[in-house]
Protein backbone atom coordinates (compact mmCIF):
# COMPACT_ATOMS: atom_id res chain seq x y z
CA UNK A 1 0.00 0.00 0.00
CA UNK A 2 2.96 2.10 0.85
CA UNK A 3 4.20 1.21 -2.34
CA UNK A 4 1.36 2.62 -4.08
CA UNK A 5 0.94 5.40 -2.39
CA UNK A 6 4.45 6.41 -2.74
CA UNK A 7 4.37 5.60 -6.36
CA UNK A 8 1.48 8.00 -6.93
CA UNK A 9 3.30 10.63 -4.98
CA UNK A 10 6.59 10.54 -7.16
CA UNK A 11 4.14 10.62 -10.64
CA UNK A 12 2.41 13.64 -9.17
CA UNK A 13 5.44 15.40 -8.69
CA UNK A 14 6.91 14.30 -12.14
CA UNK A 15 3.26 15.24 -13.96
CA UNK A 16 3.81 18.95 -11.59
CA UNK A 17 7.48 19.75 -12.43
CA UNK A 18 6.56 19.35 -16.23
CA UNK A 19 3.24 21.30 -16.25
CA UNK A 20 4.69 23.83 -14.21
CA UNK A 21 7.29 25.42 -16.08
CA UNK A 22 4.61 25.38 -19.20
CA UNK A 23 1.72 26.74 -17.07
CA UNK A 24 4.29 29.63 -14.98
CA UNK A 25 6.84 30.20 -18.05
CA UNK A 26 3.32 31.00 -20.45
CA UNK A 27 2.17 33.53 -17.71
CA UNK A 28 5.54 35.22 -17.65
CA UNK A 29 6.40 35.74 -21.12
CA UNK A 30 2.43 36.95 -21.48
CA UNK A 31 3.81 39.58 -18.48
CA UNK A 32 7.07 40.65 -20.83
CA UNK A 33 5.29 40.81 -23.72
CA UNK A 34 2.74 42.87 -22.32
CA UNK A 35 5.16 45.34 -20.15
CA UNK A 36 7.22 45.80 -23.53
CA UNK A 37 4.19 46.29 -25.43
CA UNK A 38 2.92 49.00 -23.07
CA UNK A 39 6.47 50.87 -23.58
CA UNK A 40 6.33 50.58 -27.23
CA UNK A 41 2.91 52.68 -27.19
CA UNK A 42 4.15 55.65 -25.23
CA UNK A 43 1.72 54.82 -22.62
CA UNK A 44 4.62 56.48 -20.38
CA UNK A 45 6.08 58.79 -22.27
CA UNK A 46 5.25 62.56 -23.28
CA UNK A 47 1.20 62.86 -24.45
CA UNK A 48 0.18 62.89 -27.83
CA UNK A 49 -1.23 66.50 -27.67
CA UNK A 50 -1.12 69.47 -29.95
CA UNK A 51 1.60 71.23 -27.70
CA UNK A 52 2.81 68.79 -25.05
CA UNK A 53 5.81 70.73 -23.71
CA UNK A 54 8.16 73.91 -24.60
CA UNK A 55 9.10 73.90 -28.04
CA UNK A 56 6.46 70.61 -28.98
CA UNK A 57 8.27 67.67 -28.54
CA UNK A 58 11.84 66.58 -27.37
CA UNK A 59 13.60 67.07 -29.93
CA UNK A 60 12.58 70.94 -29.48
CA UNK A 61 12.10 71.18 -33.19
CA UNK A 62 9.39 74.02 -32.53
CA UNK A 63 7.19 72.78 -35.38
CA UNK A 64 3.12 71.89 -35.32
CA UNK A 65 1.68 69.82 -37.22
CA UNK A 66 -1.41 71.86 -37.14
CA UNK A 67 -2.64 75.77 -38.32
CA UNK A 68 -4.93 77.74 -39.69
CA UNK A 69 -4.75 79.18 -42.98
CA UNK A 70 -5.50 83.29 -42.94
CA UNK A 71 -4.07 86.78 -43.90
CA UNK A 72 -4.88 88.05 -40.41
CA UNK A 73 -5.97 86.80 -37.01
CA UNK A 74 -8.57 87.91 -34.74
CA UNK A 75 -8.32 87.94 -30.40
CA UNK A 76 -10.44 85.10 -28.92
CA UNK A 77 -9.98 85.79 -25.26
CA UNK A 78 -7.31 86.94 -23.13
CA UNK A 79 -6.79 85.40 -19.84
CA UNK A 80 -5.81 88.27 -17.07
CA UNK A 81 -2.71 87.67 -14.35
CA UNK A 82 -2.87 90.46 -11.86
CA UNK A 83 0.02 91.44 -10.13
CA UNK A 84 2.40 89.11 -12.01
CA UNK A 85 4.58 88.62 -14.90
CA UNK A 86 4.51 85.86 -17.71
CA UNK A 87 7.95 84.12 -18.38
CA UNK A 88 6.69 80.46 -18.75
CA UNK A 89 5.50 79.20 -21.93
CA UNK A 90 1.86 77.44 -22.83
CA UNK A 91 1.26 73.64 -23.47
CA UNK A 92 -1.98 71.99 -23.72
CA UNK A 93 -2.94 68.55 -23.19
CA UNK A 94 -5.29 66.71 -25.37
CA UNK A 95 -8.75 68.16 -24.13
CA UNK A 96 -7.39 71.66 -25.05
CA UNK A 97 -6.71 72.82 -21.91
CA UNK A 98 -3.69 75.27 -21.98
CA UNK A 99 -1.46 75.12 -18.67
CA UNK A 100 1.32 78.00 -17.99
CA UNK A 101 3.35 79.53 -15.16
CA UNK A 102 3.57 82.82 -13.44
CA UNK A 103 5.92 84.66 -11.42
CA UNK A 104 3.20 84.97 -8.72
CA UNK A 105 4.32 81.01 -7.59
CA UNK A 106 0.96 79.47 -9.30
CA UNK A 107 0.67 77.03 -12.11
CA UNK A 108 -2.48 77.89 -14.33
CA UNK A 109 -4.56 75.52 -15.78
CA UNK A 110 -6.42 77.75 -18.72
CA UNK A 111 -10.09 76.19 -20.56
CA UNK A 112 -10.19 76.45 -24.41
CA UNK A 113 -12.61 79.22 -23.68
CA UNK A 114 -10.35 81.32 -21.69
CA UNK A 115 -11.71 80.78 -18.57
CA UNK A 116 -10.01 79.37 -15.08
CA UNK A 117 -9.89 75.62 -14.65
CA UNK A 118 -7.67 75.47 -11.70
CA UNK A 119 -4.82 77.01 -10.25
CA UNK A 120 -2.11 75.23 -7.79
CA UNK A 121 0.51 77.58 -5.67
CA UNK A 122 4.18 76.46 -5.56
CA UNK A 123 7.25 77.74 -3.04
CA UNK A 124 8.83 80.28 -5.62
CA UNK A 125 7.95 82.33 -9.06
CA UNK A 126 7.74 79.42 -11.90
CA UNK A 127 9.52 80.43 -15.29
CA UNK A 128 9.63 76.81 -16.30
CA UNK A 129 7.18 75.68 -19.34
CA UNK A 130 5.08 72.69 -17.95
CA UNK A 131 4.98 69.44 -19.70
CA UNK A 132 2.27 66.59 -19.69
CA UNK A 133 2.64 62.93 -19.72
CA UNK A 134 0.59 60.15 -21.74
CA UNK A 135 -1.44 60.02 -18.32
CA UNK A 136 -1.90 63.07 -17.93
CA UNK A 137 0.59 64.45 -15.40
CA UNK A 138 1.66 67.29 -15.49
CA UNK A 139 5.42 68.36 -14.38
CA UNK A 140 6.79 71.67 -13.93
CA UNK A 141 9.83 73.94 -12.49
CA UNK A 142 9.58 75.88 -9.84
CA UNK A 143 11.90 78.61 -8.18
CA UNK A 144 11.70 76.75 -4.83
CA UNK A 145 14.15 74.39 -6.32
CA UNK A 146 11.25 71.67 -7.00
CA UNK A 147 10.19 69.76 -9.68
CA UNK A 148 6.10 69.23 -9.03
CA UNK A 149 4.00 66.64 -10.60
CA UNK A 150 -0.16 67.35 -10.73
CA UNK A 151 -2.57 65.50 -11.65
CA UNK A 152 -4.63 66.68 -14.41
CA UNK A 153 -7.65 67.87 -11.52
CA UNK A 154 -5.52 70.25 -9.98
CA UNK A 155 -3.73 67.95 -7.16
CA UNK A 156 -0.38 67.84 -6.48
CA UNK A 157 1.17 64.20 -7.01
CA UNK A 158 4.36 64.95 -5.56
CA UNK A 159 7.60 67.33 -5.31
CA UNK A 160 11.09 66.71 -5.44
CA UNK A 161 14.18 69.20 -4.55
CA UNK A 162 16.56 68.86 -8.22
CA UNK A 163 19.01 71.12 -6.44
CA UNK A 164 20.00 73.74 -4.05
CA UNK A 165 18.61 76.65 -6.49
CA UNK A 166 16.18 77.46 -9.24
CA UNK A 167 14.48 74.96 -11.62
CA UNK A 168 13.97 77.83 -15.00
CA UNK A 169 14.44 74.80 -17.23
CA UNK A 170 10.94 72.97 -18.83
CA UNK A 171 11.05 69.10 -18.15
CA UNK A 172 11.11 66.71 -20.97
CA UNK A 173 9.86 63.42 -20.99
CA UNK A 174 10.81 59.99 -22.31
CA UNK A 175 9.06 56.98 -23.85
CA UNK A 176 9.57 55.43 -20.70
CA UNK A 177 8.10 58.05 -18.67
CA UNK A 178 11.53 59.63 -17.10
CA UNK A 179 11.51 63.22 -16.79
CA UNK A 180 14.85 64.92 -17.37
CA UNK A 181 15.32 68.50 -15.26
CA UNK A 182 17.95 70.92 -14.32
CA UNK A 183 18.98 73.00 -11.49
CA UNK A 184 20.26 76.37 -12.17
CA UNK A 185 22.51 77.56 -9.14
CA UNK A 186 23.66 73.61 -8.67
CA UNK A 187 24.52 73.34 -12.24
CA UNK A 188 22.50 69.56 -12.35
CA UNK A 189 20.44 67.79 -14.67
CA UNK A 190 18.32 64.99 -13.15
CA UNK A 191 16.70 61.81 -14.77
CA UNK A 192 13.45 61.46 -12.51
CA UNK A 193 11.05 58.22 -12.37
CA UNK A 194 7.30 59.03 -12.77
CA UNK A 195 6.87 57.92 -9.10
CA UNK A 196 9.22 60.79 -8.08
CA UNK A 197 12.14 59.55 -7.16
CA UNK A 198 15.98 60.12 -8.93
CA UNK A 199 16.75 57.77 -11.22
CA UNK A 200 20.18 59.50 -11.76
CA UNK A 201 21.90 63.08 -10.81
CA UNK A 202 24.90 64.42 -13.20
CA UNK A 203 26.57 68.16 -12.37
CA UNK A 204 27.40 69.87 -14.84
CA UNK A 205 30.05 72.86 -14.84
CA UNK A 206 27.76 75.83 -13.98
CA UNK A 207 24.45 77.17 -13.34
CA UNK A 208 21.87 75.69 -16.06
CA UNK A 209 19.27 78.30 -17.40
CA UNK A 210 18.86 75.34 -20.51
CA UNK A 211 16.01 72.69 -21.30
CA UNK A 212 17.53 69.87 -22.32
CA UNK A 213 16.29 67.78 -25.77
CA UNK A 214 16.82 64.32 -26.68
CA UNK A 215 17.88 62.62 -29.54
CA UNK A 216 16.31 59.03 -30.90
CA UNK A 217 19.79 57.05 -30.19
CA UNK A 218 19.69 57.33 -25.99
CA UNK A 219 21.23 60.65 -25.72
CA UNK A 220 20.49 64.26 -23.73
CA UNK A 221 21.78 67.38 -24.79
CA UNK A 222 21.98 70.32 -22.63
CA UNK A 223 23.98 73.73 -22.45
CA UNK A 224 25.53 75.70 -19.43
CA UNK A 225 26.53 78.60 -18.05
CA UNK A 226 30.24 77.30 -18.58
CA UNK A 227 30.07 77.77 -22.09
CA UNK A 228 30.01 73.95 -22.79
CA UNK A 229 26.88 72.11 -24.59
CA UNK A 230 27.32 68.33 -22.70
CA UNK A 231 25.98 65.37 -24.26
CA UNK A 232 24.96 62.10 -21.71
CA UNK A 233 23.58 58.92 -21.61
CA UNK A 234 20.53 58.85 -20.76
CA UNK A 235 20.49 55.12 -18.98
CA UNK A 236 23.05 56.58 -17.19
CA UNK A 237 23.84 60.55 -16.74
CA UNK A 238 27.36 60.16 -18.35
CA UNK A 239 28.97 61.97 -20.11
CA UNK A 240 30.02 61.11 -23.81
CA UNK A 241 31.29 64.63 -24.58
CA UNK A 242 31.14 68.48 -24.33
CA UNK A 243 31.89 71.12 -26.53
CA UNK A 244 33.29 74.59 -25.29
CA UNK A 245 31.57 77.72 -27.41
CA UNK A 246 33.37 81.34 -26.58
CA UNK A 247 30.11 82.09 -24.26
CA UNK A 248 27.42 80.85 -21.39
CA UNK A 249 24.98 78.52 -23.19
CA UNK A 250 21.33 79.71 -22.41
CA UNK A 251 19.32 78.37 -25.70
CA UNK A 252 18.38 74.93 -25.79
CA UNK A 253 19.32 72.70 -27.81
CA UNK A 254 17.04 71.36 -31.34
CA UNK A 255 18.03 68.48 -32.92
CA UNK A 256 17.03 67.73 -36.79
CA UNK A 257 15.81 63.99 -38.71
CA UNK A 258 19.75 63.65 -38.62
CA UNK A 259 20.80 63.82 -35.26
CA UNK A 260 21.96 67.29 -35.47
CA UNK A 261 22.14 69.75 -32.54
CA UNK A 262 21.57 73.67 -33.17
CA UNK A 263 22.08 75.53 -30.48
CA UNK A 264 23.04 79.17 -29.77
CA UNK A 265 25.52 80.85 -27.37
CA UNK A 266 26.17 84.27 -25.69
CA UNK A 267 29.13 84.75 -27.57
CA UNK A 268 26.64 85.63 -30.83
CA UNK A 269 26.98 82.33 -32.61
CA UNK A 270 24.87 79.77 -33.94
CA UNK A 271 26.27 75.99 -33.57
CA UNK A 272 25.81 72.88 -35.90
CA UNK A 273 27.20 69.71 -34.27
CA UNK A 274 27.59 66.25 -35.60
CA UNK A 275 25.90 63.77 -33.11
CA UNK A 276 29.74 62.60 -32.69
CA UNK A 277 30.28 66.30 -31.18
CA UNK A 278 32.19 67.59 -33.63
CA UNK A 279 31.50 70.89 -35.23
CA UNK A 280 29.64 71.22 -38.84
CA UNK A 281 29.54 74.99 -38.91
CA UNK A 282 28.94 78.50 -36.60
CA UNK A 283 27.33 81.57 -38.09
CA UNK A 284 27.92 85.20 -36.28
CA UNK A 285 25.03 86.97 -36.01
CA UNK A 286 26.72 89.75 -33.41
CA UNK A 287 24.83 89.68 -30.44
CA UNK A 288 23.43 87.43 -27.78
CA UNK A 289 21.27 83.93 -29.01
CA UNK A 290 19.50 83.48 -25.68
CA UNK A 291 16.15 82.37 -28.56
CA UNK A 292 15.96 78.23 -28.70
CA UNK A 293 16.38 77.61 -32.68
CA UNK A 294 13.52 76.00 -34.61
CA UNK A 295 13.33 73.80 -37.59
CA UNK A 296 11.23 73.86 -40.26
CA UNK A 297 9.40 71.55 -42.86
CA UNK A 298 12.47 72.07 -45.29
CA UNK A 299 15.06 71.78 -42.40
CA UNK A 300 16.04 75.40 -42.06
CA UNK A 301 16.85 76.99 -38.67
CA UNK A 302 15.23 80.05 -37.45
CA UNK A 303 16.27 81.66 -34.74
CA UNK A 304 15.79 85.10 -32.79
CA UNK A 305 18.55 87.32 -31.39
CA UNK A 306 19.47 90.32 -29.41
CA UNK A 307 20.72 92.33 -32.34
CA UNK A 308 16.43 92.64 -32.87
CA UNK A 309 16.37 89.83 -36.10
CA UNK A 310 15.05 87.35 -36.57
CA UNK A 311 16.75 84.81 -38.38
CA UNK A 312 16.73 82.26 -41.04
CA UNK A 313 19.87 79.65 -41.90
CA UNK A 314 20.29 76.37 -44.34
CA UNK A 315 20.95 73.50 -42.14
CA UNK A 316 24.21 72.62 -44.25
CA UNK A 317 26.23 75.18 -44.25
CA UNK A 318 24.52 78.03 -42.34
CA UNK A 319 24.36 80.42 -45.06
CA UNK A 320 21.52 83.04 -44.13
CA UNK A 321 18.18 82.42 -46.03
CA UNK A 322 17.11 85.98 -44.98
CA UNK A 323 16.44 88.44 -41.91
CA UNK A 324 13.40 89.57 -40.24
CA UNK A 325 13.51 92.79 -38.26
CA UNK A 326 11.40 92.99 -35.27
CA UNK A 327 13.30 96.07 -33.67
CA UNK A 328 14.01 94.58 -30.27
CA UNK A 329 15.40 92.05 -28.36
CA UNK A 330 14.39 88.83 -28.59
CA UNK A 331 14.82 85.73 -26.33
CA UNK A 332 11.56 83.86 -26.98
CA UNK A 333 11.98 81.18 -29.20
CA UNK A 334 10.18 80.71 -32.79
CA UNK A 335 6.75 78.46 -33.28
CA UNK A 336 5.77 77.21 -37.09
CA UNK A 337 2.74 76.00 -37.90
CA UNK A 338 1.60 73.34 -40.58
CA UNK A 339 2.22 76.07 -43.01
CA UNK A 340 5.47 77.01 -42.49
CA UNK A 341 3.99 80.50 -40.53
CA UNK A 342 6.82 81.48 -38.18
CA UNK A 343 5.04 83.11 -34.84
CA UNK A 344 7.57 84.66 -32.25
CA UNK A 345 7.31 87.61 -29.88
CA UNK A 346 10.00 90.52 -28.75
CA UNK A 347 11.05 92.63 -25.86
CA UNK A 348 9.17 95.47 -27.46
CA UNK A 349 5.57 93.48 -26.46
CA UNK A 350 4.71 92.77 -30.51
CA UNK A 351 4.04 89.60 -31.97
CA UNK A 352 5.10 88.53 -35.42
CA UNK A 353 3.50 86.03 -37.88
CA UNK A 354 6.89 85.78 -40.36
CA UNK A 355 5.91 83.96 -43.85
CA UNK A 356 8.45 81.33 -44.88
CA UNK A 357 9.97 83.84 -47.26
CA UNK A 358 10.92 86.25 -44.95
CA UNK A 359 8.13 88.60 -45.06
CA UNK A 360 5.50 89.97 -42.66
CA UNK A 361 2.19 88.07 -42.50
CA UNK A 362 0.71 90.36 -39.57
CA UNK A 363 1.79 91.52 -36.27
CA UNK A 364 -0.16 92.35 -33.27
CA UNK A 365 1.28 94.50 -30.08
CA UNK A 366 0.63 92.86 -26.80
CA UNK A 367 2.14 94.33 -23.32
CA UNK A 368 5.48 95.19 -22.58
CA UNK A 369 7.60 92.05 -22.77
CA UNK A 370 7.30 88.72 -24.50
CA UNK A 371 9.47 86.17 -22.86
CA UNK A 372 6.96 83.54 -23.93
CA UNK A 373 7.51 81.35 -26.99
CA UNK A 374 3.77 80.28 -28.44
CA UNK A 375 1.58 77.35 -28.43
CA UNK A 376 0.11 76.17 -31.18
CA UNK A 377 -3.41 74.23 -30.84
CA UNK A 378 -5.17 71.31 -33.08
CA UNK A 379 -7.41 74.00 -34.28
CA UNK A 380 -4.80 75.93 -35.37
CA UNK A 381 -4.88 78.99 -32.35
CA UNK A 382 -1.51 80.50 -31.11
CA UNK A 383 -1.52 80.85 -27.43
CA UNK A 384 1.07 83.50 -26.03
CA UNK A 385 2.17 84.54 -22.65
CA UNK A 386 2.84 88.69 -22.35
CA UNK A 387 3.36 91.15 -19.37
CA UNK A 388 3.32 94.82 -18.35
CA UNK A 389 6.50 96.52 -16.46
CA UNK A 390 5.46 100.60 -16.96
CA UNK A 391 2.67 100.28 -14.26
CA UNK A 392 3.12 100.74 -10.83
CA UNK A 393 1.44 97.23 -10.33
CA UNK A 394 2.74 94.31 -13.06
CA UNK A 395 0.34 92.09 -14.73
CA UNK A 396 0.30 89.76 -17.62
CA UNK A 397 -2.13 88.45 -20.13
CA UNK A 398 -2.31 85.08 -21.98
CA UNK A 399 -3.42 85.67 -25.24
CA UNK A 400 -5.86 83.11 -27.83
CA UNK A 401 -5.18 84.08 -31.45
CA UNK A 402 -6.90 82.81 -34.20
CA UNK A 403 -5.73 83.35 -37.87
CA UNK A 404 -8.85 84.40 -40.18
CA UNK A 405 -9.26 85.87 -43.67
CA UNK A 406 -9.99 89.40 -43.60
CA UNK A 407 -9.88 92.50 -46.17
CA UNK A 408 -9.08 95.72 -45.08
CA UNK A 409 -11.44 98.44 -45.26
CA UNK A 410 -10.94 101.08 -48.57
CA UNK A 411 -9.09 104.15 -48.57
CA UNK A 412 -11.26 107.31 -47.29
CA UNK A 413 -12.63 109.63 -48.65
CA UNK A 414 -12.12 112.49 -46.88
CA UNK A 415 -14.49 116.01 -47.65
CA UNK A 416 -14.05 119.83 -46.38
CA UNK A 417 -12.76 122.77 -46.66
CA UNK A 418 -9.46 122.81 -49.20
CA UNK A 419 -8.24 126.41 -48.03
CA UNK A 420 -8.81 128.93 -45.30
CA UNK A 421 -7.86 131.16 -42.11
CA UNK A 422 -5.44 130.01 -39.69
CA UNK A 423 -6.57 129.56 -35.97
CA UNK A 424 -10.14 128.55 -37.09
CA UNK A 425 -11.81 125.44 -36.80
CA UNK A 426 -12.87 123.42 -39.82
CA UNK A 427 -15.18 120.23 -39.94
CA UNK A 428 -14.08 117.37 -42.07
CA UNK A 429 -15.64 114.04 -42.88
CA UNK A 430 -13.90 110.73 -43.75
CA UNK A 431 -16.00 107.64 -45.08
CA UNK A 432 -14.66 103.88 -45.87
CA UNK A 433 -16.35 100.80 -46.15
CA UNK A 434 -15.46 96.98 -45.54
CA UNK A 435 -16.23 94.26 -47.49
CA UNK A 436 -16.48 91.91 -44.88
CA UNK A 437 -18.54 94.32 -43.17
CA UNK A 438 -16.72 94.82 -40.03
CA UNK A 439 -17.12 97.86 -37.83
CA UNK A 440 -14.63 100.67 -38.86
CA UNK A 441 -12.17 102.87 -36.56
CA UNK A 442 -10.77 106.32 -38.18
CA UNK A 443 -7.14 108.14 -37.85
CA UNK A 444 -6.81 111.35 -38.62
CA UNK A 445 -3.11 113.30 -39.11
CA UNK A 446 -3.61 116.85 -39.40
CA UNK A 447 -0.24 117.00 -41.54
CA UNK A 448 1.16 119.88 -38.76
CA UNK A 449 2.30 116.92 -36.22
CA UNK A 450 -1.43 117.20 -34.48
CA UNK A 451 -3.56 113.05 -34.99
CA UNK A 452 -6.78 112.41 -33.82
CA UNK A 453 -5.72 108.77 -32.56
CA UNK A 454 -7.96 105.92 -33.23
CA UNK A 455 -11.62 107.28 -33.24
CA UNK A 456 -15.15 105.13 -31.79
CA UNK A 457 -15.94 102.31 -33.93
CA UNK A 458 -18.96 103.12 -36.47
CA UNK A 459 -20.78 100.84 -38.81
CA UNK A 460 -19.29 100.40 -42.28
CA UNK A 461 -20.03 103.14 -44.52
CA UNK A 462 -20.50 105.91 -41.79
CA UNK A 463 -19.68 109.40 -41.43
CA UNK A 464 -16.55 110.38 -39.20
CA UNK A 465 -16.94 113.75 -38.29
CA UNK A 466 -13.86 116.06 -36.99
CA UNK A 467 -12.60 119.63 -36.38
CA UNK A 468 -9.33 121.14 -36.55
CA UNK A 469 -7.82 124.52 -36.99
CA UNK A 470 -3.87 125.26 -38.24
CA UNK A 471 -2.01 128.00 -36.68
CA UNK A 472 0.38 128.76 -38.93
CA UNK A 473 0.29 129.34 -42.53
CA UNK A 474 1.00 126.82 -45.54
CA UNK A 475 -0.03 123.80 -46.94
CA UNK A 476 -1.08 120.99 -45.22
CA UNK A 477 -1.60 117.05 -46.21
CA UNK A 478 -4.77 115.95 -44.09
CA UNK A 479 -4.24 111.90 -43.95
CA UNK A 480 -6.63 109.51 -43.03
CA UNK A 481 -6.38 105.78 -42.56
CA UNK A 482 -9.09 103.22 -41.70
CA UNK A 483 -8.78 99.63 -39.52
CA UNK A 484 -11.69 97.02 -38.83
CA UNK A 485 -12.96 95.62 -35.32
CA UNK A 486 -9.14 92.94 -36.20
CA UNK A 487 -7.13 95.65 -36.21
CA UNK A 488 -6.53 95.45 -40.68
CA UNK A 489 -5.79 99.03 -41.84
CA UNK A 490 -6.38 100.77 -45.21
CA UNK A 491 -4.60 102.46 -47.15
CA UNK A 492 -4.06 106.49 -46.21
CA UNK A 493 -6.38 108.81 -47.80
CA UNK A 494 -5.70 112.32 -48.52
CA UNK A 495 -6.61 115.82 -48.92
CA UNK A 496 -4.55 119.07 -49.63
CA UNK A 497 -5.42 121.88 -47.44
CA UNK A 498 -3.89 125.69 -47.72
CA UNK A 499 -3.87 128.25 -45.04
CA UNK A 500 -2.33 130.95 -47.45
CA UNK A 501 0.66 132.84 -45.75
CA UNK A 502 0.29 136.50 -47.11
CA UNK A 503 -3.99 136.80 -47.25
CA UNK A 504 -4.92 135.52 -44.19
CA UNK A 505 -5.58 137.60 -41.02
CA UNK A 506 -6.49 136.35 -37.90
CA UNK A 507 -7.68 139.67 -36.31
CA UNK A 508 -10.66 139.38 -32.90
CA UNK A 509 -12.71 141.42 -35.35
CA UNK A 510 -12.43 139.22 -38.38
CA UNK A 511 -12.68 135.83 -36.43
CA UNK A 512 -15.65 137.50 -34.70
CA UNK A 513 -17.78 138.27 -37.90
CA UNK A 514 -17.01 134.37 -38.49
CA UNK A 515 -18.31 133.11 -35.59
CA UNK A 516 -20.96 135.22 -35.90
CA UNK A 517 -21.75 134.74 -39.83
CA UNK A 518 -20.04 131.22 -41.04
CA UNK A 519 -20.81 132.17 -44.40
CA UNK A 520 -18.68 134.82 -44.23
CA UNK A 521 -15.56 132.53 -43.94
CA UNK A 522 -16.85 130.92 -47.53
CA UNK A 523 -16.95 134.11 -48.98
CA UNK A 524 -13.38 135.05 -47.77
CA UNK A 525 -11.58 131.97 -48.33
CA UNK A 526 -12.51 132.52 -52.37
CA UNK A 527 -11.18 135.70 -52.66
CA UNK A 528 -8.24 134.76 -50.83
CA UNK A 529 -7.90 131.87 -53.50
CA UNK A 530 -8.43 134.70 -56.34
Amino acid sequence: MKKNILAIGITSLFILSVVSPIVFGNTIRISNKEIQQSKISGDDGLMDSSWPMFQQNVRHTGRSPYGKSGNWFKVKWKFENKDSMMYSSPTINKNGTIYIGSYDRYLYAINPNGTMRWRYKTGGGIKSSPAIAEDGTIYVGSQDAKLYAFYPNGTKKWSLTIGDGWVHTSPVIDEDGIIYVASVMRGNICAVYPNGTKKWDTILGGWVYCSAALDENGMVYIGSNDGYMYALYRDNGTLKWKYKTGGKIGSDPAINNEGIIYFGSNDGYLYALNPNGTRIWRRDVGDLIISSPSITNEGNIIIGCYDGYVYSFKPDTGAENWKFKVGSEVSASPSIDEYGIIYIGALNGWFYAINPDGTLKWKYKTLDEIFSSAAIDENGTIYIGAHCISQPDFYSYIYALEPMDNNAPDKPVINGSISGLINIEYNYTAVTSDIDSDNVSCYFDWGDGEKSGWTDFVPSGTMVNLSHSWEKSGTYTLKVKAKDDYGMESEWGELQVTMPKDKATSSSLILKLINRFPLLEVILSKIINL
